[in-house]
């Protein structure tokens, strides 16, 4: 995980938004505290509330990516004797360095309001017909646009309301788009503020649908994740190939699917509305079969399924939380049984070749090859192996 992905992981958008928040109504003279967001159940679900212990690997993954990346760091309230570190009242502190603030206000889109436009902002807040909720909502979050008046971006963002469709089916940035200039990113990470504007509970538009690439010969039977996209593409032609030609191969009756490392873990992948398939199909194929298999995939039965990546410990947090939606998944044995030989023969690389030290080890995945046979391995060797 990257840097840049890590800022855009939600727990990252939400924590490190609520630091540019304060950072917005605070005034440079007052900046004399560091900036120190606590890690718990309100501002952090994905750890609080995982479904499983990989869940919450993944989240905790994705804070140690950006401490790496120097943006800010964990720092604990109480001593490790207390227990996890979910348990020791964590907190993410904002890197004071010079240039932080700036790197992330560029990724989100958070330029500087300035003490002028916070005070006009207020202002044009405070004089509108808003309920007094509302507005005690956005009073103190100014939503600023580089060449545009507070009052242009204000009367922009209420026109949501005027907007608002309860029926309509459109992302965030979609909204975002049509609202703020052909703007598309003006409310990412602005969620709340939009729910309190609408007088929600939650936000109503969505993030968009995970996208999945499907690719099967004939009638399927099972399904196959494959983690890498290079893996994908060679199992695709290797299932073809061996079908057309009548041969054995250990793709036969599998449905490929590739979605990019951990996005395809992520719960909602199973609902139609959360992702949205693409489909590579042979001649053989038809549209019935693919029919069937939307049936079987967006339906809730177990269905036969394995899962194909890294030999490393993000590759066994996916296959954990794979296991959430499809309960009956298993570690693809012909894919590791190869790479689990070169590990013993002395290959493999250091994490810290390959930029994977942050990767946290999983315990357990319920997974009977991958906790007795793969899970085991990574901790003797303390080496990866690669998909490719």
């Amino acid at each position: 995980m990257t840097p840049e992905t890590a800022l855009g992981d939600a727990l990252a958008r939400r924590l490190l938004g609520i630091a540019l928040d304060r950072l917005d109504r605070s005034r440079p003279e007052q900046r004399k505290n560091a900036i120190r967001i606590p890690i718990d159940q309100i501002t952090a679900p994905e750890i609080f509330r995982a479904e499983t212990i990989a869940d919450r690997e993944v989240a905790w993954y994705a804070l140690d990516v950006l401490a790496e990346a120097g943006i800010g760091t964990v720092v604990y309230r109480r001593a490790a004797r207390h227990g996890s570190r979910e348990d020791r009242e964590p907190v993410f502190e904002l890197s004071a360095a010079e240039g932080n603030e700036d790197r992330l206000r560029a990724f989100y889109g958070r330029p500087r309001p300035g003490q002028k436009y916070s005070e006009e902002w207020r202002s044009l807040v405070r004089a509108s017909d808003l309920d007094d909720d509302i507005k005690a909502a956005i009073d103190e979050l100014p939503v600023s646009i580089a060449g545009r008046s507070a009052t242009e971006v204000f009367e922009r963002l209420v026109s949501v309301r005027t907007h608002y469709d309860a029926k309509e089916n459109v992302h965030l940035r979609e909204v975002s788009s049509r609202t703020f200039w052909g703007l598309s990113k003006v409310l990412d990470n602005r969620t709340e503020l939009i729910a309190a504007l609408l007088g929600l509970a939650e936000c109503p538009y969505p993030a968009q649908p995970i996208h999945l690439n499907v690719y099967f010969v004939g009638t399927f039977s099972w399904i196959l994740f494959v983690e890498n996209k290079t893996s994908f593409e060679r199992a695709i032609r290797d299932a073809g190939d061996a079908f057309l030609h009548g041969r054995l191969t250990p793709y036969g009756g599998a449905a490929l699917i590739y979605s990019g490392g951990f996005m395809g873990a992520a719960g909602r992948m199973r609902n139609s509305s959360g992702s949205r398939a693409f489909y590579g199909l042979d001649t053989v194929s038809s549209a019935s079969q693919v029919e069937d298999f939307e049936a079987a995939f967006y339906g809730d039965r177990d269905i036969s399924t394995a899962f194909w990546g890294d030999l490393d410990h993000a590759g066994m947090a996916i296959l954990s939380s794979l296991r959430t939606t499809f309960p009956s998944v298993k570690a693809w044995e012909p894919g590791y049984a190869p790479m689990l030989v070169r590990l013993d023969a002395g290959e493999g690389h250091a994490p810290e070749e390959a930029r994977k030290v942050g990767q946290k080890a999983v315990l357990s995945t319920g997974c009977r090859y991958a906790d007795d046979v793969l899970i085991p391995a990574l901790e003797k060797y303390g080496r990866f192996i690669d998909q490719e």
